[in-house]
């Protein structure tokens, strides 16, 4: 059986017409509308749930990602850091750490002040000569800020006691202040790396002796030690009244690095023919205390051809000690007055002539 073209032309358009007829009797069933509503409930939703959640703004944003084209493509990775960008990182890095270290060097004065206010920060400046050192020291004198320090509340607590003492040995209280700022910097607790206490620091083996002559029950307390350094330093100063008033830098020398390294250095100024009750002249031998100077030993010492009280190696701390208090006192004399009377000045009226 043939059928021609207009057969199946007529069964294509039956066909057609089925299918529209029964996807309309399809759509107008009860059943498919409520699920047709129900699935666009559903999908709004979710639409709308998925609205609401934030998006991470965090991640990288990838923008023109070539397609696809069967080939493998590699996720892009982000932007580097060039060779000019690298390079001025580091020199605006260097820039500001020059600035840094610049600063510090302005401001090393403070530094030194730090370090050199406690026995427990000190710190041994290597490779200088006396020359360089006396150099040092003039920049200091001349640059160095002074901060008071917790000095007031020292004054507040023991500063009538302090006065007491110093009054009994005439003592300008105000170098005692220096004394303990630059030994103890007013901690009444501080213990230094050989072994000395207190705002005095006092060694153990000296504090015993105090102890004994003063009769003290112990000089670790704040009170007994001050009276015990107090006692300690005016009785060194008596061992140069015959210097004037540069018997309290000779005192300190001697306080810090003891009685007889002073005079060891006091015989190498003799020997010098310098002027030996002057304590800029002494300070000055103080480098020939070192074993490297055993030249110097064997002609101050023939005989025994080394100091009599033993070399210094560390002769830069007596040395700096000195002048840092020296310092400290200067400024405190700003601060406060002095417990010594001051000698009033005699001021005489020239008379005048009458005219005849």
């Amino acid at each position: 059986m043939k059928i021609n073209k207009a057969q199946i032309l007529i069964y294509k358009n039956k066909l057609i017409k089925f299918d529209k007829d029964k996807i309309i009797k399809v759509l107008k069933s009860k059943h498919i509308s409520i699920i047709f509503q129900s699935v666009l409930v559903v999908g709004f939703l979710i639409y709308a749930t998925g609205s609401s959640v934030p998006h991470n703004n965090s991640l990288p944003v990838k923008e023109n990602i070539p397609k696809s084209n069967g080939e493998i493509v590699t996720p892009t990775e982000e932007k580097k850091q060039n060779k000019t960008d690298f390079n001025e990182f580091v020199t605006y890095n260097s820039f500001e750490t020059e600035n840094y270290v610049e600063g510090l060097l302005r401001n090393w004065p403070r530094l030194l002040d730090l370090f050199t206010s406690n026995s427990n920060f000190r710190q041994t400046i290597k490779g200088i000569d006396a020359g360089g050192l006396e150099k040092v020291s003039g920049e200091i004198k001349k640059t160095r800020s002074f901060s008071p320090g917790n000095v007031q509340a020292l004054v507040d607590e023991y500063g009538e006691m302090i006065k007491r003492e110093c009054n009994f040995y005439k003592l300008d209280w105000r170098l005692v202040l220096a004394i303990i700022r630059q030994e103890s910097y007013f901690n009444p607790d501080a213990v230094s790396h050989a072994g000395a206490l207190g705002f005095m620091q006092i060694m153990p083996r000296t504090g015993q002796g105090l102890q004994n002559q003063l009769s003290l029950e112990d000089t670790r307390t704040p009170q007994n030690n001050l009276i015990a350094g107090i006692y300690y330093y005016a009785s060194l100063a008596s061992q140069f009244s015959e210097f004037g008033d540069e018997r309290y830098k000779f005192a300190l020398a001697a306080y810090n690095a003891g009685l007889g390294r002073v005079i060891d250095a006091l015989t190498i100024t003799a020997f010098l023919e310098k002027d030996y009750k002057l304590w800029d002249n002494v300070k000055e031998s103080y480098p020939y205390l070192s074993s490297k100077s055993d030249s110097i030993h064997a002609l101050v010492w023939p005989d025994r051809k080394k100091p009599t009280y033993g070399t210094l190696d560390n002769w830069k701390e007596p040395y700096n000690y000195v002048d840092a208090i020296w310092f400290y006192y200067t400024e405190y004399k700003k601060y406060y007055e002095s417990n010594l009377p001051e000698e009033k000045k005699v001021t005489t009226k020239k008379s005048k002539k009458k005219k005849k």
